[in-house]
């Protein structure tokens, strides 16, 4: 999370590395139960951010834009501090 807010990787690299380590990898039993509900909210955003212009002209509401992404990063990142 805070190398993507710090923009030393992409958005897509962020989405692309958060589905393989949580998607795929996280055991959801070793998360309580407000972790498990920021991950999968981040989830939700992180699978369908699309960087196209296009894809939210096309599809409005299907797609999360980088700020909308960035914002998720941020609220998430403020829910596990707590």
């Amino acid at each position: 999370m805070d190398m993507f807010l710090t923009a030393l990787i992409t958005p897509k690299t962020f989405c692309d590395d958060f589905y393989y380590s949580y998607d795929l990898e996280i055991d959801s039993d070793t998360l309580n139960e407000s972790e498990q509900q920021a991950f999968s909210d981040l989830s939700r955003v992180s699978s369908r951010f699309s960087p196209f212009k296009e894809d939210h002209e096309k599809y409005p509401g299907a797609f999360f834009t980088e700020n909308e992404l960035k914002q998720k990063v941020i609220d998430t990142k403020t829910r596990l501090q707590q």
